[in-house]
């Protein structure tokens, strides 16, 4: 009996001590991050910019917030946004958890605690096809026991993966990069006509921006970089065009340039994979388009010695196909770096960059 009675007490008390973490929700500390930046910015305009968000979505969160705590946390006007006391009271204690929490991931996945033989990391899926080949074949005779996870992610999935901390860093086309995310610009990747080999202006050798107006034209779907660029060469010669397809992967271009449908302009991702399309890369000749690749990372946190030295090898790869930035010369140059000495050894300031 005193042995029953022992094991239902300890049982009640370790149910008591348990928190139940079954009954929170997995977005509760985004929407804690979304509250505490319009908290202190009071303008949830301005608080969808800084988060990369759009404004809806931030109202929506902060509605759901309040829903979940059964409190009124912002009273909001036309003209302006203040804390209730409740708010007040939560604001504290959220930048006290969000601090924490971001320590906590920050020494988890520093040198003392993660396994030296894996790295995560996120690219842009024009970076994964172009430069992974080569800079994995030499990163395996640097380091052949190191383990790559390579996820590919578009401007918005990337951010996210950083912000969650499912990634060290990232490798793609300028985005404006949320709250505490940084943006340094690597090198400009060039966009060509891709077309088929059979069309009569892939015998010229080099394309023009007229030339579009009477192409069946394949394009990246709109929001995406490669289409804005596009989009501003068009806008600022005076052209228009009307799209044929659009396709958000350039994979999907790809195969149906091949299928002569139509011509796109993207990134020369592989040269031997459009061969084997049957597709050739024009550069236009007289309106030349670009658009600035980067590295993004999580601001005032440092990579690990291999992630450093995986993307000295990534820049090395770049390097022959690209023109580097001064700054990534000297992370393609420096194994082992703290990558915020060397930003500011450049005299560039954190967050977005062309």
């Amino acid at each position: 009996m005193l042995m029953a009675c022992f094991k239902e007490e300890n049982q009640l008390d370790h149910q008591e001590i348990m928190p139940p973490f079954h009954q929170i929700p997995k977005s509760l500390f985004a929407h804690l991050q979304s509250f505490v930046v319009v908290a202190e910015l009071m303008n949830f305009r301005l608080a969808a910019d800084a988060l990369g968000r759009t404004q809806p979505a931030i109202t929506a969160q902060i509605n759901q917030l309040e829903g979940y705590l059964g409190r009124t946390l912002l009273e909001r006007t036309t003209r302006s946004v203040k804390l209730t006391p409740a708010g007040a009271h939560l604001l504290d204690r959220a930048k006290r958890v969000l601090s924490e929490s971001h320590q906590l991931v920050a020494d988890m996945r520093s040198n003392r605690y993660s396994a030296p033989n894996q790295i995560l990391v996120s690219l842009a899926p024009t970076i994964a096809a172009n430069l992974i080949p080569g800079c994995l074949t030499r990163f395996e005779k640097s380091s052949p026991s190191v383990r790559v996870l390579i996820s590919e992610h578009l401007g918005p999935e990337m951010f996210e993966a950083l912000q969650n901390n499912d990634v060290e860093f990232g490798i793609g086309p300028y985005r404006r990069a949320p709250l505490g995310l940084m943006f340094e610009t690597l090198f400009q990747q060039p966009l060509h006509l891709i077309i088929h080999d059979s069309h009569a202006i892939a015998d010229r050798g080099y394309a023009k921006l007229s030339d579009l107006v009477d192409l069946q034209l394949l394009c990246a779907a709109p929001g995406t970089t490669a289409r804005e660029v596009l989009d501003h060469a068009l806008m600022t010669q005076g052209l228009m065009i009307q799209p044929r397809y659009e396709a958000l992967q350039y994979q999907t271009l790809f195969v149906l340039a091949s299928s002569q449908l139509g011509a796109t302009v993207m990134p020369v991702v592989n040269h031997d994979l459009l061969k084997a399309m049957r597709l050739v890369a024009l550069p236009f000749e007289d309106f030349p388009m670009q658009r600035a690749m980067g590295l993004i990372t999580r601001e005032g946190e440092q990579l690990s010695d291999v992630s450093s030295a995986l993307l000295a090898t990534l820049l090395e790869e770049a390097s022959h196909k690209y023109t580097l930035t001064p700054l990534a010369e000297k992370l393609r140059s420096t194994k082992s770096h703290r990558l915020t000495d060397l930003i500011a050894d450049e005299g560039v300031e954190h967050g977005n960059k062309f």
